[in-house]
């Protein structure tokens, strides 16, 4: 008797302990810090997105440390130094364009193929489904000791200009257009029939009113906040290119947090996508009632009216598809249609 009583205490102690390893592992973060960079003021979307992911951790962790530094404060503004910094776990998480993020993997170019998807609903609605080859092409950042834990929704590009309404591929014929220094953009404006002016963001406002450029694309937001309305006039809604954020971690860092820690942190990272998409659509409408109220004259493109300029892609589309792959970029529009 004595000896099935020792060893029923043996057996609850054993289970006992178990559990106190396992409440410890999961609630015990004093260690782990979560420090959050990112290249956009305060009160850009981008801040909301990671307060929230902050936010939500420290409910379930609130011994983590995490500070979120806006504005690229650790890296002078250098997309790429906060990149360098969060893979040397200067800071463990951060995000940016994948149009940005498309000079480390190629393949990410292609989530901006032009005409691909309709709106940022369209869009997230197509990344739910989890493509395997997009699943590949966020691994490939992992050589660069990067982790991809979601997929923000960004304002879709749309095109600002000073000289006249452009409805139809003729009435873009021959002006020129700040883009940026990527093949993608050179390419679809050439296929546009207008003549693309490489040169950096920064440039634009009096790159437009010296008359150097007769515009430029971008989300509403973005062309509200940079104020280069003030050197246009009209204004093509149309959604023409889809852009989306990639939130990235330290992948060492990543790999070494505890299993519950990570699992929320997966959850809630996922959940900060749908509070974005909110954040967004209503940030781009406030934008666009700014600038009508400044003046700014809108044309709000519908199906038909996309196709003249969907016909001109294929330059472009040619081009996506020799970088991905055919069957990949067929694979891609399908796809996009099937969530269309």
């Amino acid at each position: 008797m004595k000896k099935l009583v020792m060893a029923f205490l043996v057996v609850l102690l054993i289970a006992v302990s178990a559990s106190a390893e396992g409440k410890k592992d999961s609630a015990d973060t004093g260690s782990i810090t979560m420090n959050i960079q990112h290249n956009l003021p305060i009160s850009n979307p981008w801040q909301a997105g990671f307060e929230y992911i902050k936010e939500q951790m420290l409910k379930k962790y609130p011994n983590t440390k995490s500070t979120i530094y806006p504005n690229g404060q650790l890296a002078k503004g250098d997309w790429k130094i906060i990149f360098e910094q969060t893979q040397s776990n200067v800071v463990q998480m951060t995000c940016e364009s994948q149009v940005t993020l498309a000079t480390l993997v190629p393949e990410l170019f292609s989530l901006s193929t032009p005409f691909l998807f309709e709106d940022m609903n369209h869009l997230i609605r197509f990344m739910e489904t989890d493509p395997e080859y997009v699943k590949e092409w966020f691994a490939k950042l992992e050589d660069n000791n990067l982790k991809v834990l979601t997929y923000w929704p960004r304002g879709p590009r749309q095109l600002l200009n000073s000289k006249r309404p452009i409805v139809s591929p003729a009435d873009i014929a021959g002006l020129k257009f700040r883009v940026p220094g990527m093949p993608l953009f050179i390419t679809t404006f050439e296929a546009m029939g207008a003549k693309p002016v490489p040169m950096p963001s920064g440039e634009i406002y009096t790159a437009m009113q010296l008359g150097t450029v007769a515009g430029e694309d971008n989300s509403l937001q973005t062309i509200r906040d940079t104020k280069t309305f003030e050197q246009g006039k009209y204004f093509n809604v149309w959604n023409y290119m889809a852009d989306g954020v990639l939130v990235v971690v330290n992948k060492a860092w990543y790999d070494k947090l505890p299993a519950d820690f990570r699992t929320d942190l997966n959850n809630i990272a996922k959940e900060s996508t749908k509070v974005m998409l909110e954040l967004v659509t209503k940030g781009e409408l406030k934008a666009r009632e700014e600038m009508a109220a400044k003046g700014i004259k809108f044309t709000d493109f519908t199906p038909e009216m996309k196709k003249p300029w969907i016909d001109r892609m294929e330059p472009v589309y040619s081009s996506v598809a020799k970088t991905v792959g055919e069957e990949t970029f067929k694979k891609l529009k399908a796809g996009a249609d099937a969530t269309r």
